[in-house]
């Protein structure tokens, strides 16, 4: 049995207040949401924030390049942390976003 966990989406970032860093059994960590629109089942416009987490290091200094509201694509996969269990997006890959 073959599992499929992959992730693209676009949106802008949203920094979070304060420290952006974080460590796990992975390593150190950068991480943002990702303000998403969408329509949702009732028609509405909704905005999802939705947490992403970035261990390597290149990407997290283009990450740092950035600022609050730059239009980003990104690529990786649903996660969810040991012990806590809060999910997250594990970004792989991340790039401007026209808008």
């Amino acid at each position: 049995m073959k599992f499929e966990n992959s992730v693209r989406v676009t949106g802008s970032i949203h920094l979070p207040k304060g420290d952006r860093t974080g460590k796990s059994k992975r390593g150190i960590y950068l991480h943002f949401s990702l303000r998403h629109a969408s329509i949702g089942y009732d028609g509405i416009e909704r905005t999802s924030f939705l947490p992403v987490r970035v261990f390597d290091s290149d990407l997290q200094e283009w990450l740092r390049g950035k600022g609050e509201d730059a239009r980003v694509c990104l690529e990786g996969k649903l996660h969810s942390s040991t012990g806590s269990g809060k999910m997250y997006i594990l970004a792989e890959s991340l790039e401007d976003q026209a808008e």
